[in-house]
């Protein structure tokens, strides 16, 4: 029996109203900590952002949600706070360049050494954009090639022939590899490292790689089993126990990321439409404010990825999440739906799905508490990160965004609504008869 989504907000008309619907979230599942001071002006604007650290912890406090969890925790304890705190940490562009086809060759042949490096550059330019073009255009740079942390794994990797396309890595047209950056690292060393493109950007009809839609064939797992030597598809008896196991068990499309010693992967994000989403994060540890919020979860990002050592210019963080921002939803997998399509919106309707994919963005700004939802609560439970509830993703394009829920267990749209599916939780549309799943794997196709 369908069992449709428990309502926690009315759904918003407008942006005024998604922060009000939103902040009931927040006192729901906690807010941040104090409120911001009164009267302070947290609108968009990237001056502020990079310039007022009032404004930065004010939008930290107006937005992020679960103060129980360590994530909150680390970020309210460390950031926009004058004279302590990550405010000390020293500020990085380090010159960089996008890794090409040409130095891994070098590189499986060689060493380091042999790669040239007398065109790196850093990310920043030498004056700050003065409009959204600019500042979006700045952000793709930030995204390509600006180095998340230095890694000896990724020198490993691209010494070793065949491993970055076994993982999963992309090319470019140009011959460049897509989210690996060649860099010098503070002591004037040559380093290779990951950049966000890695998992988060893929080739879509958009032509050039973009965040429309993540990586998915990006296997975490096999690059970690490559460099310690395992053959990534040939699992040997007796790994259970030893460290290489949650390696073979991770699979493309997903990454632990919540650092809780327990094996909860999510599944990557795709961030196209990413302005229409009410809340940043599966686990919703973010209410969406603007692109200062977004900014501000990037900049926090660059810093703990590289182990709170260095931050990144806050005019990079905010093109990053200009660049992010700026992108549509993936457009429909079928472009001439059929007759089977209307009426598989009849029974998208009539099933109840509107009520928390609702359109035009098919998504709202309701939360889903895991008991109601079903799927595996692991890392809705997590200390790291969990706030009891996730997040309704949006279903534009979701012909193309397979695999599916927050752990990207399930495989195809046949699979999600097949009553014979393995993977427990949202039963959502299970009970319907077979002609009506084509129906609404039809429209869903169409959307």
């Amino acid at each position: 029996m369908h069992r449709p989504c428990r309502p926690l907000m009315t759904r918003r008309p407008a942006h005024d109203g998604l922060m009000a619907a939103c902040l009931v979230v927040a006192a729901l599942l906690g807010c941040g900590c104090e409120d911001p001071p009164p009267g302070l002006d947290l609108s968009d604007d990237p001056t502020r952002y990079i310039e007022q650290i009032e404004y930065r912890r004010g939008v930290l406090q107006r937005d992020l949600i679960g103060r129980e969890t360590t994530y909150a925790q680390k970020r309210l304890e460390l950031y926009g706070l004058a004279d302590e705190g990550w405010e000390l940490l020293p500020e990085r562009d380090r010159p960089s360049r996008r890794l090409s086809v040409e130095d891994t060759d070098r590189l499986q042949e060689g060493s380091l050494d042999d790669i040239d490096v007398s065109d790196l550059r850093p990310v920043m330019p030498e004056t700050v954009p003065d409009d959204g073009e600019e500042w979006i255009a700045l952000g793709r740079e930030v995204v390509a090639r600006y180095p998340l942390r230095s890694d000896p794994m990724y020198t490993v990797l691209a010494s070793m022939p065949g491993a970055l396309e076994r993982a999963g890595f992309l090319t470019r047209p140009d011959g460049t590899w897509v989210g690996l950056a060649v860099f010098q690292d503070e002591d004037g060393s040559t380093r290779i490292g990951p950049t966000c493109a890695q998992c988060h950007c893929s080739p879509t009809e958009y032509g050039q790689p973009s965040p429309v839609v993540a990586n998915k064939g990006m296997d975490l797992g096999a690059a970690n089993l490559l460099v310690l030597g395992y053959d990534p598809d040939e699992r040997p008896e007796g790994i259970e126990g030893r460290p290489a196991e949650v390696h073979y068990d991770l699979g493309p499309g997903r990454a632990d990321v919540l650092a809780d010693g327990v094996f909860n992967p999510l599944a990557f994000p795709d961030l196209g439409g990413l302005a229409d989403m009410p809340y940043l994060q599966q686990n919703a540890n973010w209410i969406h404010g603007g692109l200062a919020t977004l900014a501000i979860r990037c900049e926090t990002l660059f810093t703990t990825s590289n182990l709170d050592r260095t931050r990144i210019p806050r005019a990079l963080s905010w093109a990053a999440a200009s660049f992010y921002r700026s992108w549509n939803a993936p457009t429909p997998l079928d472009a001439n739906p059929g007759p089977d399509a209307a009426e598989g919106e009849a029974v998208f309707e009539d099933a109840g799905c509107a009520e928390c994919h609702t359109p035009p963005t098919y998504t709202s700004d309701r939360l889903v508490s895991l008991e109601e939802v079903g799927t595996d609560p692991a890392a809705g439970t997590s200390p790291a990160r969990g706030t009891g509830y996730y997040r309704i993703p949006s279903l534009r394009g979701v012909g193309r965004t397979a695999p599916y829920l927050h752990h990207g267990a399930v495989r195809t749209l046949e699979e999600m609504l097949s009553p014979e599916r393995e993977e427990p939780g949202h039963e959502f549309g299970m009970d319907l008869s077979e002609e009506e799943r084509s129906q609404l794997i039809a429209f869903l196709r169409s959307i």
